[in-house]
């Protein structure tokens, strides 16, 4: 008798370990559940990344425009 009881707990609880899994592990996967929506790539300023400020366009040849000649007058 004792056996017969032994093998009935071991089927209960080999049945709920199997239900428990099917639960736990199946449906359908490969959708990603997030809470926003992807966005496009944006490439990073590289004035913001090394802290520098831009020179401004109004102060264009007084900032040095990168060449050695002197404006015509």
């Amino acid at each position: 008798m004792r056996i017969r009881a032994s093998i009935l707990t071991f089927t209960k609880i080999a049945v709920l370990a199997a239900a428990t899994t099917g639960v736990g592990c199946g449906g359908s996967g490969g959708k990603i559940m997030a809470d926003t929506p992807a966005l496009p790539y944006q490439a990073p300023d590289v004035d913001e990344i090394s802290g520098t400020e831009p020179a401004d366009e109004a102060d264009g040849e007084a900032a040095g425009s990168g060449s050695a000649q002197t404006p015509a007058k």
